[in-house]
């Protein structure tokens, strides 16, 4: 099962998140381009990783908000400082306010993009 290509939604979604311009975009956007889905999230959400080991924490560098939600719903791009590596794509995380759960990510279409670093 594990590793797998990005569906469809999932490479959308990235795509759109690596769209917006902040400090150290180019190179993620290059390791976008081979990246492949390592594990996802255990609870049923569409969270998915992209990297599996050790690592020195993670930094969200993109967020999005799901567009006329009456939820705070969204979801972020985060990466990982890893040793030997450097910084690299971590996953995608969403974050769910109610009780329902996505089992896939809103289209980019409805989602506000925002760099979460300069």
């Amino acid at each position: 099962m594990y590793p797998r290509a990005l569906t469809t939604r999932e490479r959308d979604v990235l795509v759109a998140l690596l769209a917006v311009d902040f400090e150290g975009v180019d190179r993620l956007r290059r390791q976008a381009a081979d990246v492949q889905v390592l594990g996802k999230c255990g609870c049923g959400c569409p969270s998915i990783d992209f990297f599996a080991g050790p690592n020195e924490g993670m930094e969200a560098v993109v967020d999005a908000e799901v567009r006329d939600s009456s939820t705070f719903d969204g979801l972020f791009l985060y990466t990982i400082e890893s040793p030997g590596f450097g910084e690299v794509l971590g996953g995608i995380e969403w974050q769910g306010q109610d009780d329902t759960t996505p089992a896939e990510f809103p289209p980019p279409k409805d989602l506000r993009i925002t760099p979460g670093r300069p």
